[in-house]
């Protein structure tokens, strides 16, 4: 599992050998859809001129410049690196802590689409609310994600399972280009792999692969990757075990955003250890959460020292990860044994 080596998996390499999922005016079976199986595909939720638009503004401010961005892989400042067909090879994370003065563009384009009236709808729909978007991501080229639930890294201080997120296509997902997939039913039928003890971010993320692992093996799962086609958005719980494919074809592109989603009055709970607040702003009527805003000075000046000094950096972050993990499992371990 961890080798990405699926037996049972379902790759349909076109929409007219997949099922169809729903479109918006039939958001109430999708919704059903998603509570019994832990994720749903909305058709053409996002229209081809705003996909087309964000991956123009990447072509024009992204791909050529040479600023160090947040990346996804191993959250460190580096400048852009390309596949030998030339995508963006190391994804980029959080796209609206970007700055604005040299991605303006790229930014309100890609926050158009991951706060859009439609994406509002279906997002408050399944969470019950107002929402705000904690998170987000872009992808060009394969990503090859180990299976995982979001849980891990983050969820709602509400409770686990009350975050939500989507994947969009912002163009036709070839079956080789690293499909993103999911385990149907893995919100219910899946161990929740906790974060901690032997399995902790700070010095046990290989084990947490291995057990995730383990536990889709053990509940059988099956492992579906939809064809998505532009527009196309598949949402997920943050229960469900899901990732990427390895691409079979590095000659094609999967041009594709991430966001992450909290009803309005919850917190990000972050490795099921600490809240971690953050400021947000409006953005087409969902409030959109900031963590490293590069349009902050200070933050510019941390994301600098971070690239000049990723190792030293890392080695700190790791410590203080390793700190706020292992004091939390401090406290519940002296409560349960009071």
């Amino acid at each position: 599992m961890v080798a990405q080596s699926y037996a049972n998996l379902e790759l349909p390499e076109t929409l007219e050998v997949d099922r169809h999922y729903y479109e918006l005016q039939q958001l109430d079976q999708a919704l059903r859809y998603y509570s019994d199986e832990g994720y749903v595909v909305i058709r053409r939720l996002i229209p081809d001129e705003l996909c087309d638009r964000v991956r123009a503004a990447f072509e024009q401010e992204v791909r050529r410049s040479s600023t160090p961005i947040l990346r996804q892989k191993n959250m460190r400042y580096e400048q852009n690196r390309f596949t030998s067909a030339g995508f963006l090879e190391n994804p980029i994370f959080n796209i609206q802590d970007l700055h604005t003065k040299t991605f303006g563009a790229f930014k309100s384009r890609a926050l158009d689409v991951l706060t859009h009236s439609r994406v509002a709808e279906v997002t408050e729909a399944i969470l019950g609310g107002p929402v705000k978007m904690v998170q987000s991501m872009f992808f060009e080229a394969a990503a090859g994600t180990w299976a995982h639930q979001d849980s891990y890294y983050q969820d709602s201080s509400a409770g686990l399972g009350r975050m939500a997120a989507g994947w969009y296509a912002l163009e036709d997902i070839d079956a080789g280009a690293g499909r993103f997939f999911v385990c149907p039913q893995s919100h219910r039928r899946v161990e929740l792999v906790k974060n901690e003890g032997p399995n902790n971010f700070a010095s046990g993320h290989e084990r947490y692969k291995e057990a995730m692992a383990e536990a889709i093996e053990r509940a059988q799962c099956r492992i579906v990757a939809p064809f998505m086609g532009k527009g196309d958005v598949l949402f997920w719980s943050s229960l469900t075990a899901h990732g990427s494919l390895e691409g079979a074809n590095p000659a094609v592109s999967r041009a594709s955003l991430t966001a992450h989603y909290l009803r309005a009055s919850d917190q990000m709970l972050q490795f099921h250890s600490r809240i971690r607040h953050q400021r947000t702003q409006p953005r087409n009527k969902m409030e959109v959460a900031l963590l490293h805003d590069q349009d902050s000075l200070m933050n510019r000046a941390i994301s600098g020292v971070s690239f000049a000094f990723p190792e030293s950096v890392e080695q700190v972050r790791r410590l203080a990860m390793w700190a706020v993990i292992h004091a939390k499992n401090g406290v519940a371990a002296s409560a349960r044994r009071n």
